[in-house]
């Protein structure tokens, strides 16, 4: 995402510089990177690179999105708290300590760094086929992979009841704080959820032909619906095992993403009984830190429901 050749004349003119302290390196790069943030075409973020690489029925069931007012919200948020120092300063102080005892991405939601935008709530509504006005609400979500909630706060608004998985026990205590009931990661006893969302978490899980195989035995039949989202190119990695292999490896043939939507549509989900009612391409958003005012990932978005 950053171009390490391309800075803005500001940082052209200090680079003989010496630098003394990482801080320093840091608002260096952020003068840089920030820049090329700048220069975006954000609207690219939203369309196919390759559509006519899609096989025509997928092509069929694209449905383009733009960017909205609640995105650009959490990209200014994100901005303005990258540039507070002093914060920046006491996140990267805090995470450096609490990863000598947790993980990584368990000493972020502690402290509340790095929240995660997928999709506004508008958005998500188009996603399940309502009306930016509706007040229908669903009886169930479950959101796989939660994380600090911070996604699942944008879809929670339509559910009657939330539940959520996850396998960090500091994520789990912050789920419970917002009132979402907790479910076992392996077991979800035998209730049926109208929408299962599982968002960039199939290329980070351990199981993930299982969790497949779980999700569609759990999904109401009844016009229940699965959100998927996805990370293309595909390239998975297990946060809590030695070598961070997964123990089911999911082959994906082709090297743009388009080629390997195929690829998951046709040899992935339809086998494993999933029918394609909608896909989308969205940026997959993290805030920032003292380098960076936010981060981002091209997220395919697969709108399913059983066959």
């Amino acid at each position: 995402m950053i171009n390490n050749n391309e800075c803005c004349s500001q940082c052209q003119k200090t680079s003989y510089l010496p630098v003394r302290s990482s801080w320093a390196k840091a608002a260096l790069t952020k003068i840089e990177s920030d820049q090329h943030l700048a220069d975006i075409d954000r609207r690219t973020w939203y369309r196919l690179t390759r559509s006519d690489l899609l096989l025509e029925e997928l092509r069929e069931l694209f449905h383009e999105f733009h960017e909205d007012e609640e995105t650009t919200k959490f990209i200014d948020q994100s901005q303005n708290r990258s540039d507070n120092i002093p914060l920046q300063v006491l996140h990267s102080l805090a995470s450096s300590l609490l990863t000598v005892f947790i993980a990584r991405t368990s000493a972020n939601g502690l402290i509340g760094r790095g929240r995660m935008f997928v999709y506004s709530t508008n958005q998500f509504k188009t996603l399940l086929g309502l009306d930016n006005n509706s007040q229908f609400k669903f009886k169930s979500l479950l959101d796989i992979g939660a994380g600090d909630g911070s996604v699942t706060r944008r879809m929670a608004s339509l559910f009657e009841k939330v539940y959520a998985t996850e396998m960090s026990k500091v994520m789990q205590w912050s789920l419970s704080n917002y009132g979402y009931e907790i479910l076992d990661v392996d077991q979800w006893g035998d209730i049926k959820f109208d929408v299962i969302t599982c968002l960039n978490v199939l290329d980070r899980c351990e199981k993930p032909l299982s969790l497949l195989k779980k999700i569609r035995e759990h999904t109401n039949p009844n016009h229940g619906r699965v959100i998927m989202s996805l990370v293309l190119p595909f390239k998975p990695y297990f946060e809590y095992s030695k070598d961070h292999r997964p123990d089911e490896s999911i082959h994906i043939e082709g090297r743009l993403p388009e080629e390997q939507i195929n690829e998951i549509v046709s040899n992935i989900f339809q086998p494993l009984g999933f029918r394609l009612k909608k896909i989308t391409r969205l940026p997959y958003l993290c805030e920032g830190d003292m380098e960076r005012s936010y981060y981002f990932l091209s997220d395919y978005i697969f709108v399913l429901e059983i066959s």
